[in-house]
Formats: C-alpha cells, sequence, structure tokens
C-alpha cells in the first residue's frame, strides 16, 4: 500500500498536467527558423539582412548552411521586395520618394550582383567538369599494344605490358598536368571574382547608404 500510494500521485500530477503546457514548452525550445516579413514601408531594415549577409551571398564558396539557405531564397524574395518598394513610392509623399528610389537601386544592385556571381561560379563547375582524363596530353600512339614489337609470344606479351605501363604514365603525367592547370585557372577566376565583389560591395552599400 506505501508504494501504490506515490505512484498513484504521481500519475493524478500527470494527467492532471494540461497537455498545453507541455506542448507550449517544446514550441518554446524549438527556434523560430520562419523569418519574419519584410517591412516595405522601412526600406532600410527590409534590406538590412542582405547588407549584414552581405560578403557571404557574394562569396564563392558559401560554407555556412544558414548562408546557403538564405541565399538560395533572396533572388525571389528580392523581386518581390522590389515591386513592394515600387507600390510604396508611388504613394509616398514627395519629400519621401527619393528614399524608396534608393531602396529600389539597391535591391537591383544586390540582384544584379548575385546573378554575377552565380554565373561565375557556372562557368568554374563546367570547367571542372569537363576536365580531361589525360589522354589528351598524351595519347596512346598504338591500337595494338603489341605493334611493332617483334620476337615471339613470349617478347610480345613482355612489350604488351611496357607498352601499357608507357600509356599508363603519359596518362597519369597528362592528368596531373590537367590538375594543375585547372586550380591555377580556378584560382585566377576566384581572385578576379575577389575583386569584383569589393565592386559590387562598395556600389550597393553606397547606394543603401542613400536610402534616408
Amino acid at each position: 500500500m506505501k508504494t501504490f500510494l506515490p505512484f498513484f500521485l504521481a500519475v493524478v500530477i500527470v494527467l492532471g498536467t494540461p497537455f498545453g503546457a507541455y506542448a507550449k514548452k517544446g514550441k518554446k525550445d524549438k527556434p523560430d527558423s520562419t523569418p519574419a516579413p519584410a517591412d516595405p514601408s522601412n526600406p532600410v531594415a527590409a534590406l538590412s539582412p542582405y547588407i549584414i549577409n552581405l560578403d557571404g551571398l557574394l562569396a564563392l564558396n558559401r560554407t555556412a548552411k544558414s548562408t546557403q539557405a538564405f541565399a538560395a531564397e533572396a533572388p525571389g524574395q528580392l523581386i518581390v521586395l522590389r515591386q513592394e518598394f515600387v507600390v510604396e513610392q508611388e504613394k509616398a509623399a514627395d519629400d519621401a520618394k527619393k528614399m524608396f528610389a534608393a531602396a529600389i537601386k539597391t535591391t537591383d544592385l544586390i540582384s544584379a550582383a548575385l546573378e554575377d556571381r552565380g554565373k561565375v561560379a557556372g562557368d568554374l563547375n563546367a570547367s571542372h567538369a569537363v576536365a580531361s582524363d589525360g589522354k589528351l596530353q598524351d595519347p596512346a600512339k598504338k591500337d595494338n599494344l603489341t605493334q611493332g614489337i617483334k620476337g615471339g609470344d613470349l617478347a610480345k606479351a613482355v612489350g604488351s605490358i611496357e607498352e601499357r605501363d608507357r600509356e599508363k604514365q603519359g596518362i597519369a603525367r597528362g592528368h596531373a598536368q590537367n590538375v594543375a592547370s585547372g586550380n591555377a585557372m580556378s584560382a585566377m577566376a576566384a581572385n578576379q571574382w575577389n575583386q569584383r565583389a569589393t565592386q559590387w560591395h562598395d556600389q550597393i552599400a553606397a547606394a543603401y547608404s542613400q536610402i534616408k
């Protein structure tokens, strides 16, 4: 009886606790990943997430998952936001129209920078995908590995093994040269993009500073 009473009280307490309390606790512990809708009437605040994350958006290598998710949604959201700025500009007072004009310009610059970045990243991925396997650098000279080898079957067998190894080494050398060349081209393209990204960053920041 002494053992049963505490157990019974525990069951009563659990059953008597409103289910909503557990639901609220679980909901509180889980962070809300949905961003708040942008307010187009306040363009400074509406565009601030893009300005804050601009370096990550323009980077060729987006390592952070949060940046990847934000970047995936950014082009579509910017299109919607731009149209909302146009609507706000049309109904705004004359002294506020310049603010929305600057917001529209900032939005256009961000969209153009993201499109430019996408083209560069696509070109780099394409160049890696079509990289040669090395045969173009040092192709096989013979359709038949025993071609031109004199002697009996043993000599031809030994010669074919040597010829096969020669071709493998040539292909390996060609592949290594292609990899080195591809890496050099990728590094050059990445460096050129970094310079362009800096220019985009400066233009966007200048436009954003005019929203006032």
